[in-house]
């Protein structure tokens, strides 16, 4: 019998490729990185067949398992899917279908292994976290949650009898659990027997596996080797060595037992001999492989490599030669005895007794094996009821939702990561970042490395508790251990059995004034800590009895008391510790499917009062993976999804609100890389992050470089330019109103004074002042009015009535002039005088209400400095082109707020404050004698066409009325103000000097005869006459007495 191996089959693209064997042998499945798992028939004669194509998930298959009826298939995304298998029920077709069935897991981490038990009641699931998951196939509800590796779990696979599940995680841990008891404990853990991988890379994830007998477990280990390790006590009974250069990622048993299959990185697929320990093929492949899988039922090994493409080696083991088949046909055998005494047994009393007595078997053994046999009945049972009247009763049902209740509540540490190797990140914060370093069984080594030089330098020093956790500041830096991850490591697991108290927190300071700042407390037995925090106000530590203990920097202890023994983290700054907790219990759907709930306590760090509680909201199908505190003060929390919230207006109990501000992933998905973001902190503009490259998913070694995502408030529409600067606004709003109200709750003034604050809200104004002029653009005036009342600032206010002017939205102009008056009328309602009042009530008692003085004055004079700019823009053949240049220093809504640099008419200094130039504009206008024309361009605020002539215009009290009047003269179109509009109140400047004096009252007693004299003849008013003329960029204005 001579071998051969197939040409490669590309069944899916480049990437990491997973395989798998029906238990019948008759079709491999396969799962790539496109996504997809196909089925293709094995034999010789139908492997040219097209493949079963099953297009369930959206993301790199990494994990399959395939038992008599189903197939089970993990992907990055977390996603876990099982399908049905049996025979096409096509008339013409005797073929295999395949056919989905339902959700076994929705992970936020990827799904790296999957192994079923034997039963085909449970399913065993590995992800990216320090947990297993033990899943009912009946339900898909989750049976357990297997706690206590370290880091990453990378494999898992149960015994073939199903009482022991073996695990291993990236930092080389197996453990072993034994699964038939109803809570599953774990009976062995063996530091080290494995190698230690790099946790996200799918290519170096070993595989550790079972024997058909259940009795050796094989692993692959550092030196390219592989561990045969004996069921019986747990020791290495041999080694498998020479075959290989570089590492084994996969192993697979041959249906006998004699022989083991192994794929390595090097390129190579090594078949051994388990009974004569040594390696007796080999196949050298062009790429590095993937997985290796033996056919249950055939000479037939299937292997793939990272290209995507699956080999079948047919013969592999030359029988001719004298060598043991790979599968004996007494095991198909035996299962079909199997079934056939399952049936007698039924009726037969005493024959499991006999067997038993005879074989020599354990009677829980046969117990349990008849159990295992009577799961394959309850299968067949499933497909009882048959909808063959197309009633529907058959149907699958929806999910339905649960409340259970909360199991132990998993803590994390903010900035900790597993171990990476031989090192793990304890803290990674804008201060620094605290690695624990792992030297011996004894120690470790703290390193502690600070951004800043100038303040701290970098020191390292000598670990004998190992700690597990630890929280930087400033001030100082805490660490704490707890027995339990004492006792996980061997050599310790004496001295955590005789040692009375073994959980310890410690504080190392930094104040430079102080000999010596650190300190060390012993909690009592069975009292551990489960999360910490520190600031330059103290330490925080939360302990698995649900006590907070808090401290001062020097080791005082000032407060304790008890909360709900819920708490996930909890993380400090200055006077401020927020502790999140999960909530009373989870909802599950009966297809697996969790949503965690969480709450939030934000307290004094003194413990004696609470600034704000309430739930914690994450997205659906997501947890908490960062909680942390922005430059500024905002709590801030970011889910498994990549949302990032903070807590906004906290300092007001009632109002606090989580607000999202960041949505990370989509960052990732619009650059169109395929990158992670682990979070470092956040300031006001930007979030910190390490990136992670590729499938990694923790900041690598040494310290990356961090990277900058700016804020971007999840808004609507934001690819267009009113959306992005409503984002903008927004992300600005939140942050003055922070600094705000953070200065009030601790007795303080704005960060940078009022000075700062009025730069601030300038810096807002600005953004709505752009959209205001967006609005106007596009007609949409009651929008750029909802923004007008926004807005922060009065002289910021006059602009946006320019904006309106320039745009030629006559209405908006008088609506915000009326809002103007009323939001900004406590600036100048002080400096109106009991004379000018009474002189505006006679000016204004024969006028509508409507027509209001200063709507009239404040129209007008944005109307004359804007008809300048106009007319400039006119002659340059500029004044239709705002859109080019609404980002430069040109841009109406920006200069609009120099009041008067660029736009404004010239005016006497002391009239340039805020409040006083509508004032200003009624003064010149009303008081000072007019002057004939001077020019044959006559005023036009609106950009009316007028005559050449000169003009000549019935005089009015006020500057809008000689506009109207003309225009009704030279048959344009009028303006909405109406023909007259009423005299300003504002109080006038006094004339110094006798001569200004006359000159000023002059005007004064021409509007009282005119007063008197409205109602004998209102239509015959005393002739007048204005000019307007051009120079040096700026208006001028002459006006003469007649």
């Amino acid at each position: 019998m001579t071998q051969s191996i197939t040409a490669p089959r590309y069944a899916h693209a480049e990437g990491y490729t997973a395989l798998a064997f029906g238990k019948s042998g008759q079709f491999v499945c396969t799962g790539g990185s496109d996504s997809l798992v196909r089925v293709f028939y094995a034999s010789k004669s139908e492997r040219d067949q097209e493949a079963i194509t099953l297009e369930q998930h959206s993301d790199n298959i990494l994990s399959l398992a395939v038992s008599r009826s189903k197939t089970i298939s993990g992907d990055e995304e977390g996603m876990v899917f099982s399908f049905d298998l049996g025979q096409s029920s096509a008339p013409d077709s005797d073929g295999l279908s395949v056919e989905p069935s339902g959700t076994v897991l929705r992970s936020t981490l990827p799904a790296r292994d999957i192994s079923i038990s034997s039963n085909e009641r449970q399913v065993a699931i590995a992800t990216d976290d320090e947990n297993i998951r033990i899943i009912s196939l009946l339900d898909m509800a989750v049976l357990h949650t297997l706690v206590g590796h370290r880091g990453s779990v990378n494999s898992v696979a149960y015994s073939p009898d199903s009482k022991y599940l073996a695990s291993s995680g990236c930092d080389g841990t197996v453990r072993i659990w034994d699964m038939r008891e109803g809570d599953p404990a774990c009976v062995q853990i063996m530091p080290k027997a494995a190698y230690v991988c790099e946790p996200g890379n799918s290519m170096e994830q070993y595989k550790i596996r079972w024997s058909p007998d259940g009795r050796t477990l094989a692993i692959p280990c550092t030196d390219h080797s592989i561990k045969l390790i004996e069921h019986s006590n747990w020791d290495v009974t041999a080694l498998l060595a020479g075959g290989h250069t570089n590492t084994i990622c996969h192993l697979a048993w041959s249906p006998s037992g004699k022989y083991l299959a192994s794929a390595s990185l090097d390129c190579q697929v090594v078949v051994w001999n388990v009974a004569a320990r040594k390696a007796m093929l080999s196949y050298a492949n062009a790429n590095a492989l993937c997985q290796v899988e033996w056919n249950p039922q055939s000479n037939m090994l299937a292997f793939s490599d990272c290209t995507g493409a699956m080999y079948i080696w047919d013969d592999v083991i030359p029988t001719e030669q004298g060598h043991a088949a790979p599968f004996e046909r007494a095991l198909a055998d035996a299962v079909t005895l199997g079934k056939d005494k399952l049936m007698s047994d039924l009726f037969d009393d005493t024959a499991t007794a006999d067997r038993a007595s005879e074989d020599g078997m354990d009677e829980d053994e046969d117990e349990g094996d008849f159990l295992d046999a009577g799961d394959a009945t309850a299968d067949a049972m499933d497909d009882f009821v048959v909808d063959d009247d197309g009633a529907g009763y058959a149907e699958r049902q929806a999910p339905r939702w649960t409340a259970v209740a909360a199991s132990e509540v998993q803590c994390f540490q903010p900035g900790s990561t597993p171990w990476l190797g031989s090192r793990r990140y304890l803290a990674f914060t804008m201060v620094g970042s605290v690695v624990s370093v792992a030297q011996d069984e004894s120690h470790n080594t703290i390193e502690i490395e600070f951004y800043d030089k100038s303040v701290h330098r970098d020191f390292h020093f000598s670990d004998s508790f190992k700690f597990s956790m630890a929280a930087l500041s400033d001030s100082g830096c805490l660490f704490a251990t707890t027995s339990k991850e004492l006792a996980n490591d061997r050599s310790l697991r004496g001295a955590a059995a005789e040692a009375d108290e073994i959980s310890v927190v410690s504080y190392k300071g930094f104040a430079s004034w102080s000999a010596n700042s650190d300190w060390t407390f012993k909690l009592p037995p069975k009292e551990n800590p489960r999360c910490i925090a520190t600031s330059s106000q103290g330490a925080a530590v939360v302990t698995s009895l649900g006590n907070l203990r808090l401290f001062t920097c020097g080791g005082a202890q000032r407060h304790i008391e008890t909360l709900p023994n819920r708490v996930v983290t909890c993380v400090a700054r200055d006077d401020m510790l927020l502790v999140i907790l999960g909530a009373l219990g989870t909802i599950r759907s009966s297809d697996g499917m969790k949503q965690l709930e969480y709450e939030y306590v934000l307290m004094n760090m003194d413990g004696q009062s609470r600034l704000a509680t309430g739930s914690c909201p994450v997205t659906p199908a997501s947890e908490i993976v960062w909680v942390g505190f922005s430059e500024e003060g905002h709590p801030a929390v970011c889910d498994s999804k990549g949302l990032l919230r903070v807590l906004h207006k906290y300092w007001a109990p009632t109002h606090a609100s989580w607000v999202p501000i960041l949505d990370s992933r989509k960052l990732s998905r619009d650059r169109g890389k395929r990158e992670g973001f682990w979070p470092v902190a956040i300031s006001a503009r930007q979030f910190i992050v390490a990136t992670c490259q590729g499938k990694s998913k923790y900041p690598p070694f040494p310290k990356p470089i961090l990277d900058e995502l700016d804020i971007d408030l999840p808004l609507l529409n934001t690819d267009t330019q009113v959306g992005q600067q409503e984002a903008k606004y927004l992300a600005s709003r939140l942050f003055v109103e922070q600094q705000r109200g953070e200065a009030e709750r601790i007795g303080g003034e704005y960060p940078g004074g009022a000075s700062a604050l009025v730069r601030d809200e300038l810096g807002q104004d600005k953004l709505l002042l752009r959209l205001i002029q967006l609005a106007c653009k596009s007609d949409k005036t009651q929008r750029a009015m909802d923004l007008a009342m926004m807005i922060a600032l009065e002289k910021s206010f006059d602009a946006a009535v320019k904006i309106a002017v320039f745009l030629k939205q006559s209405s908006l102009a008088e609506r915000l002039v009326r809002l103007r008056e009323t939001k900004f009328t406590s600036h100048f309602e002080d400096d109106i005088s009991d004379e000018d009042h009474s002189e505006a009530a006679v000016g204004q008692s024969n006028l509508p209400k409507s027509r209001q003085s200063a709507v009239a004055t404040a129209v007008a004079t944005a109307a004359a400095t804007t008809y300048g700019r106009e007319r400039r823009a006119a002659d340059s053949d500029a004044g239709d082109d705002v859109d080019s240049n609404s980002d430069s220093d040109s841009d109406l809504g920006v200069a609009a707020l120099e009041l008067g640099k660029s736009i404004r008419p010239p005016l006497p200094e002391a009239l340039m404050h805020s409040g006083a130039l509508a004032a200003s504009a009624s003064r010149s206008l009303v008081s000072r004698p007019a002057q004939p024309p001077t020019t044959s361009k006559p005023f036009n605020p609106f950009g009316v066409a007028t005559p050449s002539k000169s003009m000549e215009i019935k005089r009015s009290d006020s500057f809008f009325s000689a506009a109207d009047a003309h225009s009704d003269e030279s048959a344009s179109p009028s303006t909405p103000f109406g023909s007259v509009m009423p005299v300003s109140t504002t109080k006038r400047q006094q004339p110094s000097s006798g001569d200004d004096a006359a000159a000023m009252s002059l005007p004064r007693k021409q509007a009282k005869r005119a007063t008197a004299s409205d109602s004998k003849d209102r239509t015959q008013p005393k002739l007048t006459a204005f000019a307007f003329k051009k120079g040096g960029g700026n208006m001028e204005r002459d006006m003469t007495d007649d």
